[in-house]
C-alpha cells in the first residue's frame, strides 16, 4: 500500500477559510473523508451535487460534511461539528 489517499481534494482559499470558520482543518476534512464516512443525502443546488456526510477523525472528532466532486477530485463545501443525535448515529452504523 503506498499510503497515498484514493482521491485527491481540490482546495483553495476560500474552502479552507469557510471550514476554519467552523473550527475545521484541512486535515479534519481528509480525515473524515478517508475513514469511509457515511453518506446521509445529497442534493443538486445551482447545477452542482452536493452530498451531506457524516465521518470520523483520528482523534475521534465527528464531523458533518459538506462537499461535491470537481473534475474527480473532492472539494469540500463545508462542515461543522455533529450534534450529539448524529454523532450516535455514526458510532451506531459504524458498530453494525
Amino acid at each position: 500500500m503506498s499510503g497515498e489517499p484514493p482521491w485527491d481534494f481540490d482546495w483553495d482559499a476560500a474552502n479552507v477559510q469557510h471550514l476554519a470558520k467552523n473550527r475545521i482543518t484541512r486535515s479534519e476534512f481528509e480525515q473524515a473523508m478517508l475513514h469511509d464516512p457515511i453518506i446521509i443525502d445529497f442534493a443538486d443546488e445551482t447545477g452542482e451535487q452536493r452530498w451531506y456526510a457524516l465521518g470520523a477523525t483520528d482523534r475521534l472528532r465527528v464531523p458533518f460534511l459538506v462537499f461535491t466532486y470537481r473534475d474527480e477530485r473532492i472539494r469540500a463545501i463545508t462542515g461543522w461539528d455533529a450534534n450529539k443525535k448524529l454523532q450516535s448515529l455514526y458510532f451506531q452504523k459504524k458498530g453494525e
